[in-house]
């Protein structure tokens, strides 16, 4: 020890090193001071929320932080991109928002950080369409500020009471929505019971959600509606969607050539979507495609159920006319969890439609008559056939529910 500090007493080049180390250190923390303290600041007084474009939501909240820019005229990257609208009859219109860059807006009296960047989907290979993401840091939030700040973008959302929404997805992932009347259930020619007991099945999965992880059972629910034409198989999507308040989102199997468009369209699904793909026999024989250039069958379900599909309660509607040509590894439990047969017409099935619908109609039972003495007698055979009536009456004096073709 004494012949250590005889060297630094003695020896000007170590005192000098020590001093020079002991200055650097210095300097490094007083430099990286103020982005700690930053730091700690931040830790300490801001709430992060994350919206990905997946959310229904998402573009409401880039509407919403779009107006409240704090620089003038708005972020300085801006794009032209589908953004909401207040108009109850359409679901989205073309307008400016905020593009991939940093910065400041006000929402909701609270000063926020804001960044909009994108992310390649979860397990996606490279090459796949990156999806946006909008981080959101809030300053000095309450749980009550937060929940006021999503209760506004749910008001900003185009989410009209009497519009059901569907999203048309194409090849590359992108999709066109578009505003229908809601369909009630009243509207339906099916048989007694049938659309209560399905709400009620999918109501209970949505409300399972803790139970489905507690037992490491993926999420997801997965319906298939079989029946002839005509019976009402894509009216019953449409409605089930309507009542229980969720998107549709329509995939057309026949317009994708390749897995990897499979993915990409699947990927970019909204959470809280009903997911229908029409006519799946078309698709397939068995395990084979019938397009030699189209999605695979191994493709097929590991996009609906292997390790890439989403695990957020995502409803899976398919529909066969025939459902006798559908390989057992697509139809068997855990992929199809509830199937719904629409059987041909019954008497009185149509006698209870015609009643309840068409009340106005005189000749509504005739009608019934003449349909079920036809051969393989429908519910679309039978609207086809009273609409050729006089079936019109005073909406704005009837309580009737309207029929939606």
């Amino acid at each position: 020890m004494d012949q250590i500090q005889s060297i630094l007493n003695s020896n000007p080049f170590v005192q000098g090193g020590l001093t020079l180390m002991v200055a650097g250190w210095l300097g490094y923390q007083l430099r990286a001071m103020p982005t700690r303290v930053i730091a700690f600041v931040r830790s300490r007084q801001t709430r992060v929320i994350e919206v990905r474009e997946c959310s229904p939501l998402y573009n409401a909240w880039l509407t919403m932080l779009t107006e409240g820019a704090v620089r003038r005229g708005g972020p300085r990257t801006i794009e032209v991109r589908t953004v909401s609208e207040d108009d109850e009859d359409r679901a989205a219109g073309a307008g400016f928002a905020a593009g991939t860059d940093d910065f400041w807006a006000r929402a909701c009296g609270k000063w926020c950080r804001v960044s909009v960047r994108r992310e390649p989907p979860a397990g996606a290979p490279r090459g796949f369409a990156e999806r946006f993401i909008i981080e959101l840091e809030v300053f000095r939030a309450s749980r009550a500020d937060l929940e006021r700040m999503l209760a506004e973008a749910k008001r900003r959302a185009n989410v009209a009471v009497d519009r059901q929404l569907v999203d048309l997805y194409d090849k590359w992932g992108s999709a066109s929505t578009v505003a229908l009347p809601k369909r009630s259930s009243a509207t339906l020619c099916l048989p007694s019971g049938l659309f209560e007991d399905a709400v009620s099945r999918i109501r209970k999965f949505l409300g399972a959600r803790e139970q489905y992880e507690l037992v490491g059972v993926p999420w997801r629910y997965g319906v298939l509606l079989h029946g002839q034409p005509g019976t009402g198989k894509t009216s019953l999507s449409h409605a089930l969607a309507s009542e229980l308040g969720l998107r549709l989102a329509v995939v057309p199997l026949a317009d994708l050539k390749s897995d990897e468009e499979l993915f990409s369209t699947f990927s970019e699904i909204r959470d809280g979507s009903i997911v229908l793909l029409e006519d799946v026999d078309c698709a397939f024989e068995g395990r084979k495609s019938e397009d030699v250039e189209g999605i695979t069958f191994a493709g097929f379900l590991n996009c609906i159920d292997g390790v890439l599909a989403p695990h957020n309660g995502r409803i899976l509607m398919m529909s066969t006319n025939h459902p006798e040509k559908l390989d057992a590894a697509l139809t068997r439990p855990g992929r199809v969890d509830h199937r719904i047969e629409l059987g041909p017409l019954t008497r009185q099935a149509a006698s209870d439609y015609v009643d309840r619908v068409f009340p106005h109609v005189g000749l509504r039972h005739e009608i019934v008559d003449e349909v079920m003495a036809g051969e393989n007698p429908t519910p679309a055979i039978l609207i086809n056939r009273i609409m050729r009536e006089n079936w019109r009456r005073d909406v704005a004096s009837s309580d009737v529910v309207s029929v939606v073709c």
